[in-house]
């Protein structure tokens, strides 16, 4: 985060604090048109907001969240133009009737039938319903571990797959039961997807004797900045921060296990309470253009759904060349998308209150 240097004029000083409680903001907006983006926190480059207010002469107020369950219990309440939540949420979205069928007759910048990236595709085809029908992608990846390659081999991550947790390396693990979950079942050789309450126990067991050792720590976005200064040896880490931490320190390698992980998107959405439809398309639109998509993958290291672009960056001199094992995100059989099962997010929410004092 930019920190702001105390200035002596009053006068710049009075300008600085207008700009922190967006005062500034709201008067450079009065008169003109004004579109509300729901996104995660800093999940967009800054220029691309500015870019978009600059050609369309509007401004653009972006609100920010930090799970998909705060982002739908609040757009019940708020209206929002345009909101980027992952598949599982949409999903629940969806059967809430809560989102406008998209157009897509107005997304020219993006043809979903030939414009996206190929393992992009090989996700929306598990998703379990029709996600183009409802949300434009956004970003996509998956889940794995990142490790120091000077402690832990790759022979030995290959040979243990998600079972590296319960070795005695310095672990940090990602505080959340839907991730835990994912690596347990899937180590266990069960469908992350699972009702059956038998499997779901025995993962839930597994979890318990990775949280009862010493070395494992709980965390969230601290492992962004411990990983770089090799605090831990492994950590459970989404692609895209895998990206971000391997630039930052060459020593970290990225490892996703085979025996199956979560493969994720991310799209943009409409919500039927949306007060601009018309702009949110717009939005959506340039968005998607090639050259925000650019900016936007290079700033937030995820993978794109453009497959220009996604091709683009990995070649010898694209900005994730060195990261491509990363970056090029491969569909394994043993992958798996989420499902929105609320039973079952009720018993791993609270299975995973049990797991964390145990």
């Amino acid at each position: 985060m930019k920190k702001f240097i105390l200035l002596s004029s009053i006068l710049m000083s009075s300008l600085f604090l207008l700009a922190g409680c967006g005062i500034v903001d709201t008067i450079s907006c009065i008169g003109k048109d004004s579109v509300k983006v729901f996104n995660w926190g800093e999940y967009m480059d800054p220029a691309i907001i500015k870019n978009f207010e600059k050609e369309h002469d509007v401004c653009v107020k972006l609100v920010t969240f930090d799970s998909n369950e705060s982002a739908i219990t609040k757009m019940k309440t708020e209206s929002f133009d345009v909101i980027m939540p992952s598949d599982y949420a949409i999903e629940q979205m969806v059967g809430e009737d809560l989102l406008e069928v998209i157009d897509w007759s107005r997304i020219d910048n993006l043809d979903k039938t030939t414009g996206l990236a190929d393992g992009l595709s090989s996700i929306l085809e598990s998703v379990p319903f029709n996600l183009l029908n409802y949300g434009v992608p956004y970003f996509w990846g998956n889940v794995g571990i990142v490790y120091n390659k000077d402690e832990v081999t790759l022979a030995e991550l290959q040979e243990k797959q998600w079972n590296i947790f319960k070795e005695s390396y310095d672990i940090a693990f990602y505080d959340s039961a839907r991730d835990g979950f994912m690596v347990a079942l899937k180590q266990l050789g069960y469908s992350m997807n699972t009702s059956n309450t038998a499997e779901l126990t025995e993962a839930e067991d597994w979890l318990k004797e990775i949280a009862g050792k010493s070395n494992v720590t709980f965390l969230t976005d601290e492992i962004l900045d411990d990983m770089p200064e090799l605090k831990y040896d492994l950590a459970l880490a989404y692609s895209g921060d895998a990206i971000y931490l391997m630039s930052e320190q060459d020593k970290l390698g990225f490892f996703v296990p085979t025996v199956g992980t979560n493969v994720w998107v991310d799209a943009m959405v409409i919500p039927k309470n949306a007060k601009n439809k018309d702009l949110a398309y717009d939005f959506i639109n340039f968005v998607s253009s090639y050259d925000q998509a650019l900016l936007n993958t290079e700033y937030v290291y995820y993978s794109t759904p453009r497959k220009d672009v996604y091709e683009d960056v990995i070649l010898e001199d694209g900005e994730f060349y060195d990261y491509i094992d990363a970056y090029e995100v491969i569909i394994n059989e043993h992958d798996e998308v989420f499902a929105y099962l609320p039973e079952v997010k009720n018993f791993t929410s609270d299975a995973w209150a049990r797991i964390r004092i145990s």
